[in-house]
């Protein structure tokens, strides 16, 4: 009875339900990210907004057209003093009417318009930088994600499988202790280890169902759709710590952002300084202009109409303020200058400590694969010689123990170098492809 109720345990254990699950490949992940993303899809907002902005014609470089016109009606009655008599008029209609139509155009502006649209200019490339610096953020939330979600789902299926053999432990030593040939003692250790093991699993797999969710979440997918992940990791070659250093100062997202900053407080310095100079302006219309009064003294109607023209000549000769804001123009762009430096220093260390990261990820993965070769070697050895009686049960836990230490500490190496790859091609500018 005791052991058709193990049976009975062991087959409830061991069922899940089934669903067909679709394999998400890293790729098909990044690019439902770049897609879907929310972060992402706010960023492209405001990189177009840059970009709308810095077009030559929101920045003074085409003319002005205007148009005007009116109407205006007055019902009179009345009485007029002339120096010859008075005359009085009957109630009467009158009208005035005018259209005109105008183009303006800045001729020059002390330069002022040039700098406003570079500055516009670095403005969107500046928004561009920092759009490529939150798709590789992203990108790297979603791959360190990704590779949890796949590290997971090794552990667990290790897991698994460490309880299904303590499982047929469990079977044997109930066989066992029914023939005689064991003590009630080993039933207890392997219920015990088989609970563990069971607690153990259950925890896995709800970690990796929270894990799941929160990929659904950087991929803008509904939050419980489900996939199975690759579990396989190709990992790449950085071979010297100078080449990560120099494609770091290349292509490094906070540098070129540095550097970007730097551009754009030296333009606005010359935005404040085209200020000294005069504005050149030329104007020219059409208009046209109407009046009709039939109770005038001497003029009952008229219109006339032709065109106009003009120059325009303005220069802020004296402005108190100017003086200041030139001053603190030339303080931000020392600023840039300062901040671009501190950047690259910070960028050589970042670049030279995650190139020692990485590289000592690859040692680590290397010895755990020894490792594991090693423990399965002992693991299988233990097992035939716990089935011959040769070992203790105890002995042979200790076997399997030290085989799923040895596969977690592998799958977690495997997981921690792709990390400290991803990590390093961030800082080189080279998560996100142009």
């Amino acid at each position: 009875m005791n052991r058709l109720k193990t049976t009975l345990l062991i087959l409830l254990m061991s069922t899940g339900t089934l669903v067909a699950q679709t394999n998400l490949s890293f790729e098909e992940a990044l690019a439902k990210t770049l897609a879907n993303n929310h972060n992402i899809r706010l960023a492209l907002v405001d990189e177009e907004i840059a970009e709308n902005s810095a077009d030559r014609a929101a920045n003074g470089y085409l003319p002005t057209l205007n148009a005007s016109g009116g109407f205006d009606w007055s019902y009179f009655e009345g009485n007029q003093r002339l120096i010859t008599n008075d005359r009085t008029f009957d109630p009467n209609n009158s009208y005035s009417y005018q259209a005109a139509a105008s183009v303006n155009y800045v001729l020059f502006d002390g330069l002022g318009r040039k700098y406003r649209y570079q500055n516009a200019v670095g403005a969107h490339q500046l928004s561009e930088i920092e759009l490529k610096g939150i798709m590789e953020t992203t990108a790297l939330e979603l791959a360190t994600t990704y590779y949890e979600v796949a590290r997971l789902q090794q552990q667990n299926a290790s897991l698994d499988s460490t309880l299904r053999v303590s499982q047929q432990r469990l079977l044997r030593a109930e066989y066992a202790a029914e023939y005689g040939q064991s003590t009630g003692l080993d039933i207890l250790n392997a219920q015990v280890d088989l609970n563990t093991d069971s607690i153990n699993l259950r925890t896995g797999i709800q970690l990796e169902e929270n894990t799941r969710r929160s990929l659904n979440m950087i991929m803008g997918e509904p939050i419980n759709t489900s996939y199975t992940v690759l579990n396989e990791v190709q990992l790449g070659t950085i071979s010297t710590a100078e080449m990560a250093v120099e494609a770091t100062l290349a292509n490094g997202n906070a540098i070129t952002r540095a550097r970007q900053i730097k551009s754009n407080t030296e333009l606005a310095l010359g935005t404040v300084r085209s200020e000294w100079y005069p504005a050149l302006g030329l104007n020219a219309g059409y208009t046209y202009r109407g009046t009709d009064d039939p109770n005038g003294a001497f003029l009952l109607g008229s219109n006339n109409f032709g065109p106009t023209a003009g120059v325009s000549l303005s220069w802020s000769i004296f402005d108190g303020t100017r003086k200041t804001r030139e001053a603190n123009a030339k303080l931000s762009a020392e600023s840039g200058a300062i901040q671009l430096d501190q950047v690259e220093q910070q960028s050589k260390a970042l670049a030279l400590n995650a190139h020692g990261e990485y590289s000592n990820a690859l040692a680590i993965m290397q010895m755990s694969e020894a490792t594991v070769r090693t423990a399965q070697d002992n693991f299988d050895r233990s097992r035939e010689s716990y089935k011959s009686g040769l070992i203790t049960s105890v002995e042979f836990r200790q076997a399997q123990v030290n085989l799923l230490a040895a596969e977690l500490q592998l799958s977690q190496a495997k997981f921690t170098a792709k990390n400290a790859e991803l990590q390093l091609l961030v800082l080189m500018g080279q998560l996100i492809a142009e």
